[in-house]
């Protein structure tokens, strides 16, 4: 027997098997803690600020601000991991949409720990079919797995840039031709749209560096 085989194989029986239900106590508890993981998370998702680039330098300060996202990620991971054994996958009819989607962003950044996501891909797949969690969220963590077994994407949620600092599908897509039909039945915004987003993003999160390089503006898709 393979492993991924094991591996899914203990992944439905886990599924399978009943978890705790939630008190409005508990909910309330959840839903405080996982305001808490979100705010960790945010905090580095984007860039060093420009105070620690100042104080130590632009590669000190990356070095620095990746450990502390690492590590932070570990122990968001390892409370959502403690939170999934007791309760299941925490969908909208357990803890709401914004609670659950705070549940989500920890598992999206697990890049880590690729069994992880796989294993929660499929509990979201499943609250998926019964209206009880996010298509966008399930579409992202599948491209983000993809990419992380560095395979091509469905939805091309995950980016990278090129030397014009445009956005780009990591690795690939495996439809280009059905990009937008698949992108909108999961209430995706167009790829146009989202990747002149994150054509623009990119830009002024790394404004100095790009006018330095001679890019005066983000190059976007027409």
């Amino acid at each position: 027997m393979t492993k991924t085989l094991l591996i899914l194989i203990l992944l439905t029986m886990l599924l399978s098997c009943g978890k705790k239900a939630i008190t409005a106590s508990e909910k309330k508890e959840i839903i405080t803690e996982l305001n808490a993981i979100h705010t960790a998370d945010q905090k580095y998702a984007g860039i060093p600020s420009q105070a620690l680039k100042d104080k130590y330098g632009r590669e000190k300060a990356w070095d620095i601000f990746e450990n502390k996202r690492d590590s932070i990620g570990l122990i968001n991971q390892e409370k959502i991991k403690n939170l999934y054994k007791k309760y299941g996958y925490l969908g909208y009819k357990e803890i709401g949409e914004k609670a659950s989607n705070n549940f989500w962003i920890s598992i999206q950044h697990a890049d880590n720990d690729i069994e992880f996501q796989q294993q929660m891909l499929i509990a979201l797949k499943k609250h998926i079919s019964k209206n009880n969690g996010s298509k966008v969220e399930y579409a992202m963590l599948e491209d983000r797995v993809n990419v992380n077994l560095n395979k091509k994407q469905r939805f091309g949620s995950q980016v990278t840039y090129n030397k014009f600092g445009q956005a780009i599908p990591k690795i690939g897509l495996i439809d280009t031709l059905n990009i937008e039909q698949l992108r909108k039945a999961y209430d995706l915004p167009t790829f146009r749209e989202y990747y002149n987003k994150m054509s623009t993003n990119h830009f002024e999160m790394n404004k100095q560096n790009m006018i330095e390089r001679g890019i005066t503006e983000p190059k976007l898709y027409e």
